[in-house]
């Protein structure tokens, strides 16, 4: 692979890194990270959409089959952002060769655990799609859709390596170009797989997969054709146990994330098949909703990450609370104005994925509910996400697992029991909330903290 440096001015970036003004150079970063996550999160739901044409069992399966894909961007994120992490703040240190091995070191690891996982999941495909909470009704539907998920394991895995590390040197723009051209074909292939050719769900998965081939082959040219500071070759991987360690606790937040996800995700099925596949096909609609949501406030999140690493890595306490800061008001306020929307149009929103009666009634109250605790899940993100950067895992896996593990998982086994499906519904939302109540303290006391140590 390339191992040459490109014929780019680092010192140029560097200056535009370390000065250019935070509100600016932050949205310039995000602009293409939030069409990315936009682009993502319709080609998600198109998935959702097309297969709603199939039926409620088909529905949900692809929310069964969504706790495999949960898993593999945990992993994803867990290298990708370990490495962003501890790159963007190298490049602001400028150690530039370091930078090269641990990038090549989180690529190489990310194609390998892909590949175990690809092979597991072949493997153990009926027994794991039950115990993720496929009913005997829907498992031929998450057979067909998971069969292509898995096999595309190493390459969702690795794309999403090479597009954190793309960020972390500011080129959001080429991160974009990959997942957003990835996301475009299976839009298009969806449909043609699914009805033209008549393969049904597997004509979906057949999509998704060969759209993550798409988007991690376009991507890695990037640094086969020298365009990025940062180098890939396998001869970069490092051959001391510090970098690795180094990856996997930077990123460790985000495994955590993905993997509390995946484990909800679970959960919720299972408290939600008690009302049967018409429940699981909302709750999965109204999540899908919610990743669309997403998509402003996870730009500005990942826009701002590479300030704030560089930031730290300088030494400029001052300009990573204006970035934390200028992200957080911009992503409240477009949370605010989904929200708004989304209440006020939530049936109309669920049944344009499914004309089912019930699946409309339990999404709506979900999707509702959901709106509500968008801004408070927002800035918990946000704070999880500031610590992980200025390499403080500890603080940023605990609002994870708090939010997760402590305070949803628990409501979801105890809330339906005593208010029935509005408890599966309200779960969500009400540890948002709590763990917004926790986020915002230790956030302002690590403000503090850095103010007081620069004085």
């Amino acid at each position: 692979m390339h191992t040459s440096h490109p014929a780019v001015s680092d010192q140029a970036e560097y200056d535009r890194m370390a000065s250019a003004p935070v509100g600016g150079l932050i949205l310039k970063l995000a602009v293409p990270t939030m069409v990315t996550t936009l682009i993502m999160s319709i080609y998600n739901m198109a998935d959702t959409f097309f297969v709603g044409r199939i039926g409620t069992s088909a529905t949900a399966a692809v929310g069964v089959v969504f706790s495999v894909v949960m898993v593999l961007n945990g992993l994803g994120f867990w290298f990708g952002t370990g490495a962003s992490s501890l790159v963007s703040r190298m490049l602001g240190a400028k150690e530039n060769r370091h930078a090269d091995v641990i990038t090549s070191t989180a690529f190489f690891m990310a194609l390998a655990v892909g590949l175990v996982v690809a092979v597991v999941c072949l493997a153990i495909g009926e027994p794991l799609m039950i115990l993720l909470g496929a009913t005997e009704t829907m498992l031929p539907y998450t057979m067909a859709y998971g069969r292509f998920i898995f096999m595309a394991a190493p390459f969702c895995v690795g794309s999403l390596v090479l597009s954190k590390g793309l960020c972390a040197e500011g080129k959001s723009r080429e991160s974009m170009v990959g997942q957003v051209t990835g996301g475009v074909l299976n839009m298009i292939l969806d449909p043609l797989f699914i009805f033209a050719f008549d393969w049904g769900i597997t004509g979906a998965a057949a999509a998704t997969a060969l759209s993550q081939v798409v988007a991690f082959v376009i991507q890695l040219s990037y640094y086969l054709r020298g365009k990025t500071q940062v180098h890939i070759s396998f001869r970069l991987v490092s051959k001391k146990m510090a970098d690795y360690r180094d990856i996997l606790v930077m990123g460790f937040p985000s495994l955590c994330r993905h993997c509390c996800n995946m484990v909800a995700n679970v959960v919720l099925n299972w408290t939600a098949g008690v009302w049967g596949d018409a429940a699981i096909a909302a709750m999965s609609i109204a999540g899908r909703m919610l990743y669309l949501a997403n998509a402003v406030s996870s730009g500005m999140n990942q826009g701002s990450q590479p300030v704030i690493g560089f930031a730290h890595g300088m030494g400029n306490q001052k300009r990573v609370r204006q970035a934390f800061w200028f992200a957080v008001k911009v992503s409240v306020a477009s949370m605010c104005a989904f929200a708004v929307v989304g209440i006020a149009f939530a049936p109309q929103l669920i049944a344009l994925f499914r004309d089912d009666e019930l699946v409309i009634a339990y999404g709506a109250t979900a999707l509702r509910l959901i709106c509500v605790a968008l801004p408070f899940a927002n800035f918990m993100n946000s704070s999880s996400l500031l610590f992980q950067v200025v390499g403080k895992p500890v603080p940023s896996s605990l609002l994870i697992f708090g939010r997760q593990l402590i305070f949803y998982i628990p409501m979801l086994l105890i809330l339906p029991r005593v208010i029935g499906i509005l408890g599966v519904q309200i779960a969500g939302p009400a540890a948002d909330i709590i763990t917004f109540c926790i986020a915002l303290p230790m956030v302002l006391h690590y403000f503090k903290s850095t103010q007081t140590a620069q004085a």
